[in-house]
């Protein structure tokens, strides 16, 4: 009684992984958080030399604080400022790649009539094709 529950728990587990392409979201995951890594990397070591010097020039060599008048409160701007270059630098590289040829296209999908027959012979129905390509199913028509 104890195997087949557990049998049948973890035939339920490897369908969860399987049917929901959890295997896939995870290496997705993973690769995604390689790549920010690698831009942050990139955008630290080879973007920011040339923007510190700029910022500095900007504040006169002083750190980016901010002190809130009446209170004894300091901001810090240095990583808030860091951050968003960052994501501006990060934004214009995934643009240009995104013009250079990584194409997204959204995939053709098909409805499948499977009491076709049945329904050929109860009713008159239009046929409209949704597709310019021809074919021996019945693929590709809607009612």
């Amino acid at each position: 009684m104890v195997k087949k529950v557990v049998t049948s728990m973890f035939n339920k587990y490897v369908d969860f992984f399987a049917n929901f392409n959890v295997l896939g979201l995870a290496i997705g995951l993973m690769i995604g958080s390689n790549l920010k890594e690698v831009a942050g990397d990139f955008i630290d070591g080879i973007i920011m030399p040339f923007i510190k010097p700029i910022l500095g020039t900007i504040t006169g060599g002083r750190d980016l604080k901010f002190k809130i008048p009446g209170t004894e409160v300091e901001l810090d701007l240095d990583k808030v400022t860091a951050s968003s270059i960052k994501f501006g630098a990060l934004s214009v590289i995934i643009f240009v790649m995104l013009q250079l040829g990584v194409q997204i296209k959204k995939p053709v999908q098909w409805v499948s009539v499977r009491n076709w027959d049945k329904m050929k012979k109860n009713k008159n129905v239009k046929l409209t094709s949704t597709n310019s390509r021809t074919s021996k199913s019945n693929k590709g028509f809607t009612l």
